[in-house]
């Protein structure tokens, strides 16, 4: 929940901005936040992933450890990040290098702060900043924008807003970091040196999974005009909650997996997968065949019809949503397998970044979204070869292939007939969207209904279809 109201503070803010400000405008705003995104991913370096894997107490004692020389060191390489990433925003508009620089040095200190917030268990704190700063933060973009959107005013102002955001983070971070440094254990010179190699393994993936998700738009934002990098953004936007959805199923997998002793036999865990591809695909593939049918009336209702020029770039994009109604990564998890996940992770931003130039030769900018849609088919089989070796079941055993083709033919055909009959009776984008829509959520909603009223089917005989 924490996470999620940011992430849905930036979609209408997005959204917003879309609409309401001119491409060039909105190309440069959106520019900034793809190259923000993955130089906080490297400035980060992995420390948010790391603090989480410890107890409160733990965590505490690896802070209480750092020394000065390497807080300093880090900070000169914060503030090198910081330098390098004004000059891009320099380059794309002039006057905006020192308030670019600051602007990421908070974002920055904002990620580390609430990592500790977490794991510190100030749950309700984080909740009630987050939920307020997102609020604010949408206010500070509306208000801009109405304004006449001024982005050195903007940035300015979000600077403030990060700096409020951060400095209620320390009344509860200071506090609770004595309360635990107090019952915390000494941490030996060999627990220490794994500390840090698993900082290093755990930097390096984090910062590749940000990679992958903003790479495309982060080479693009130095390659493109302004007007053509907000096509290509906005025809590769992604939903808010869709990838807080695939980390809550697999993480909830998981856990029952490590308290439930009789299912921690590899095949005992093939039903709760079903049953968590059940859930997923009940959602996933409604929504799929919702872009795809109703993509123009969906670009041009939440964007403007200034971007319907992006649809192919959408619907590539969408592609890769089937593949995600399955936790692929679930049983590798509970069989501590990590380096296979950082090993398909690795091969997957490899292959992407390999297939991107060909691709967009043979299809232009769709061909830059379909580069990491076939990548992530890839590591998808990958991961299903390694499952089934590890847990000595075929592959036609893990995947629950009968249901999901039902299910997916069902929903294509009905969504098929929603779209020709909306196109027949409504002639506005908006009416056809919202005729979608609401087909939407009446077919998720039954569907989960009835995936609930077959949860126990589900779970007690896997082979039932």
């Amino acid at each position: 929940m924490a996470k999620f109201f940011p992430a849905l503070a930036f979609s209408i803010v997005w959204v917003y901005a879309s609409q309401q400000i001119n491409s060039s405008q909105y190309g440069l705003f959106q520019k900034i936040w793809s190259q923000l995104f993955v130089f906080v991913a490297i400035g980060t370096i992995g420390f948010p992933v790391l603090v989480l894997t410890y107890s409160a107490s733990k965590a505490a004692a690896i802070l209480h450890l750092l020394k000065a020389k390497g807080i300093g060191l880090y900070g000169l390489f914060v503030l090198l990040l910081a330098i390098l990433f004004g000059l891009l925003q320099q380059h794309n508009q002039a006057n905006l290098f020192l308030l670019s620089a600051l602007f990421f040095i908070v974002f920055v200190a904002i990620v580390l702060a609430d990592a500790l917030l977490i794991v510190f268990k100030s749950f309700k704190a984080i909740i009630a900043l987050n939920f307020v700063y997102a609020l604010l933060f949408c206010a500070i973009h509306f208000w801009n924008i109405s304004q006449g959107f001024e982005l050195s005013q903007l940035l300015f102002q979000l600077i403030l807003l990060c700096l409020a955001r951060l400095l209620a983070c320390m009344l509860f971070i200071v506090p609770q970091y004595k309360i635990h440094l107090a019952t915390a254990t000494i941490i030996e010179t060999t627990d220490w040196s794994k500390i840090k190699k698993l900082w290093l393994q755990l930097g390096i993936n984090d910062i590749i999974n940000v990679l992958f998700r903003w790479i495309d738009k982060f080479i693009l934002s130095l390659l493109l005009s302004k007007e053509w990098f907000a096509i290509y953004f906005n025809g590769t936007i992604e939903i808010p909650f869709l990838p807080i959805l695939f980390s809550a199923v697999s993480s909830a997998a998981v856990q029952h997996w490590a308290n439930h002793h009789i299912a921690r036999a590899g095949a005992s865990k093939i039903p709760l997968l079903h049953y968590s591809a059940r859930i997923l695909s009940s959602i996933i593939f409604p929504l799929f065949f919702f872009f795809i049918f109703f993509r123009v009336a969906f670009l041009s209702v939440i964007f403007s019809p200034q971007y319907v020029s992006a649809v192919w770039i959408f619907v590539c994009t969408q592609l890769v949503l089937p593949v995600r109604a399955y936790p692929f990564t679930a049983i590798l998890q509970s069989e501590h397998r990590g380096d296979i996940v950082n090993k398909g992770a690795v091969i997957d931003f490899i292959l992407a970044c390999v297939l991107m130039y060909p691709l967009y030769l043979l299809m232009g900018l769709p061909g830059v979204a379909l580069s990491f849609v076939l990548s992530t088919y890839w590591q998808a089989g990958y991961y299903l070869l390694q499952t089934s070796k590890i847990i000595q079941q075929p592959i036609s055993v893990l995947i629950p292939f009968k249901l999901l083709l039902r299910k997916l033919l069902v929903y294509a055909l009905v969504f098929a007939l929603s779209f020709y009959a909306a196109q027949s009776i409504f002639h506005s984008n908006m009416a056809q969207f919202i005729c979608g829509t609401a087909v939407l959520l009446i077919l998720i909603v039954f569907s989960l209904w009835l995936d609930w009223n077959k949860n126990q089917v589900a779970i007690n005989n896997p082979n039932h279809e």
